[in-house]
């Protein structure tokens, strides 16, 4: 169990390389001991069986030397020439047996009392009663070596069939293993790529929130399943590239909604939530209201100090519009000079407060080269309109909104000025 975690980092391609070296070691160790306890029999076999043939050998001898011996067989031969002809017979004997002795300890055989004796004692072993306890011992020395022989024949027998046995168990194994290694390989790596792939289908490049939610199902997915470490590298691989095509989306819809000098919402941005919040005030019943404002005698500010600097001091004012407005608050460059300003749930009160506020700050700023400006400082003018109140519609609260600021220009400039004041002063008037 605590070797799992760890096995199934391991890749399809090494599990094959790993268990194929560990295969192979094991069936060069096998064979390398399969050789050598088959040479070390056969080796055996071949000094038990020819310590067996000696032995039967020597048998034969020594029944002739006891033929020899036997006076019935020598009647016709001398007794000095017999007496010459058994001590050469005697010492092929000796030489044998001495032989014989060193053959069968290096078989494995372990020599009866009778017959391990020194040289010194070969005369009294041939004589006598000693002689006809030589020969059944050499017979039980025979019969031993005989079975003994036959036994490490069937241990060569059986040592091959072991081997054959072991070929077929690791290539048993082999299979087996490549059994569970496809297996595993198909529900680890090609279902999950299956899947991936049917994920990957439902991406549409044209809606953000697809890629998004695709990236969080793959996350789901990785961590509810059991990938292989190739499907989780590759899963991983693409949750980023989804994620930085998110990034990189959300920095491409700003760059499209917004201005480039002042950073604030384009006119094309700003229409479309003027739209939105009108209709959406529709059905709730709610205001909404807008401010347009102008930067008073900006050309002159331009034509004076350049249009570089005029671009730092629509920078400048754009942030502390920013800064004045709300969460939910639309600042916008309306073009030029201007801005507009959408204020949703809002009514005309609130925002010509925020008017207000946001005028007086800009007209208590220092701004560079503005000692050149008509009133010895850069200031604005602002309009605003509300929505019911002073507009069916979106374009009339713009074009309300703007005569709102027209009035504020008209009448001394750096101030603001209501649609619905307008038209309190127009019915005084009448």
């Amino acid at each position: 169990m605590i070797a799992w975690p760890t096995i199934k980092k391991i890749s399809p391609l090494q599990a094959i390389v790993f268990t194929g070296t560990i295969s192979l070691l094991i069936v060069i160790a096998g064979t390398a001991g399969f050789f050598l306890t088959q040479h070390n029999l056969l080796v055996a076999v071949e000094k038990k069986q020819a310590c067996y043939l000696d032995l039967v050998d020597f048998r034969g001898k020594l029944i002739e030397f006891e033929m020899s011996r036997n006076p019935e067989q020598s009647l016709n031969v001398a007794a000095e020439e017999l007496a010459i002809k058994n001590e050469q017979h005697s010492e092929v004997l000796l030489f044998v047996y001495e032989k014989l002795l060193n053959e069968m300890h290096e078989a494995g055989f372990q020599p009866f009392a009778s017959m391990n004796l020194t040289r010194e004692s070969w005369p009294t072993l041939l004589a006598g009663e000693n002689l006809e306890l030589l020969r059944l011992d050499l017979e039980k020395s025979i019969e031993k070596a005989k079975i003994e022989s036959k036994d490490a024949s069937v241990k060569l027998v059986v040592i091959n069939e072991f081997f054959l046995l072991f070929i077929l168990a690791v290539l048993l194994t082999l299979s087996i293993t490549a059994g569970w290694m496809l297996h595993n390989n198909y529900r680890q790596t090609l279902i999950p790529l299956s899947q991936l792939a049917g994920q990957l289908k439902l991406i549409n490049k044209n809606i953000p929130e697809s890629i998004r939610d695709t990236a969080e199902e793959m996350k789901k997915e990785l961590t509810d399943t059991e990938y292989s470490s190739d499907i989780t590298q590759v899963t991983r691989s693409i949750m980023s590239f989804c994620g930085d095509i998110e990034a990189k989306n959300k920095k491409l819809n700003e760059l499209h909604i917004r201005d480039e000098k002042t950073n604030l919402y384009n006119y094309r941005h700003f229409k479309e939530h003027l739209i939105i919040e009108v209709e959406r005030s529709k059905r709730l019943g709610e205001q909404v209201s807008l401010a347009m404002i102008d930067i008073d005698y900006f050309k002159r500010y331009n034509d004076t100090n350049g249009h570089m600097a005029g671009d730092r001091a629509l920078k400048a004012l754009a942030d502390i519009i920013s800064m004045q407005c709300r969460a939910y608050d639309v600042p916008s460059r309306f073009g030029g000079e201007e801005f507009a300003v959408l204020f949703p749930k809002t009514d005309t009160d609130t925002a010509y407060e925020i008017a207000k506020r946001l005028r007086k700050i800009i007209s208590d700023k220092s701004f560079p080269h503005e000692e050149h400006q008509a009133a010895g400082k850069l200031t604005v003018s602002i309009g605003i309109a509300t929505f019911p109140a002073d507009a069916a519609d979106w374009h009339n609260l713009v074009n309300n909104a703007d005569r709102a600021l027209y009035k504020a220009k008209s009448t001394g400039r750096n101030n603001v000025v209501t649609f619905l004041s307008m038209n309190s002063q127009n019915s005084k008037t009448g």
